[in-house]
């Protein structure tokens, strides 16, 4: 049995939310208006996982944090929502009317950045003639530097202010060095570690954990243009440090290229705490 496409959209969407569908025409392909079955076997939505890096070094593959060579990975779906294990997904490069700056391998998913691209590029996986999904890659350059700077100021506690508990930013920048002027490397991933007090998962309920601008609890950050990251420590008032005592935070931060630490990390990072509330 057949419905018109766009029934089986509408159904699709309630059974997977807010999952992604772009017509072919998107990329300057024509695509007849099509009719999708509602066997288990028929795809009725595509949707990419998220990509290993959000960047992608000219001249190289893409990676992961580790710097293993990753494909792009896509989920089809019937309208039912379960997963289509063996659909014939393809991938490409979704601008590939506008340059070449990317090479896609179809069936593997596998991507390399031939060179500097004109814009942000824009990759997508396909299935059958009527469904499509996108998403933007940064094309950047190779980091081989990480610096880095500690909060310079005291943290005074005080037991209901959240603001007042948290560090200044323990900040670092990613560089690449080739040339006799450095140049910032743009969205590359940075882990951090609170050390001491030792919170490898970043618990909540303990003493000090990481967070970012917001607050929100995160280990880690992509730099900016700048190539800058940052995060916070949150400490919570009472808990740390022991009452009439000065102490302190250690932060480490890590990043690699092509599962090689850079020059500089990782990089260990400390600030004074001082319940100057309790003293």
């Amino acid at each position: 049995m057949h419905v018109p496409f766009n029934q089986v959209f509408n159904r699709a969407r309630r059974v997977l939310g807010t999952l992604v569908l772009v017509p072919l025409a998107v990329v300057g392909l024509a695509a007849a208006c099509a009719e999708i079955g509602t066997g288990p076997d028929r795809p009725a939505a595509i949707e990419l996982e998220p990509f290993p890096s959000p960047s992608i070094v000219a001249g190289d593959t893409l990676r992961t944090f580790e710097g293993v060579v990753s494909p792009m990975r896509a989920i089809v779906r019937n309208v039912s929502g379960d997963v289509i294990a063996d659909a014939p997904v393809r991938y490409l490069y979704a601008d590939f009317n506008r340059d070449s700056a990317l090479l896609v391998d179809s069936a593997s998913g596998i991507v390399v950045a031939a060179k500097t691209p004109n814009g942000e590029p824009r990759l997508a996986a396909r299935v059958g003639s009527t469904l499509q999904v996108i998403r933007s890659l940064v094309v950047t350059i190779r980091p081989d530097t990480m610096e880095g700077t500690s909060p310079t100021q005291t943290l005074n506690m005080l037991p209901f202010d959240t603001t007042a508990n948290r560090t200044a930013a323990f900040r670092a920048v990613l560089q690449n060095t080739e040339t006799t002027t450095k140049r910032p490397v743009n969205a590359w991933v940075v882990r951090y570690r609170l050390v001491s007090p030792a919170n490898p998962n970043n618990d909540t309920t303990q003493a000090a954990w990481l967070v970012n601008e917001q607050s929100r609890p995160t280990t880690v950050d992509t730099t900016g243009s700048q190539g800058e990251v940052d995060r916070f420590v949150r400490v919570r008032a009472g808990a740390f440090p022991a009452a009439g005592t000065v102490d302190s935070v250690v932060v480490e931060m890590q990043a690699f290229y092509r599962g090689r630490p850079l020059k500089g990390a990782p990089l260990r990072l400390r600030a004074i705490v001082a319940d100057t509330v309790r003293r």
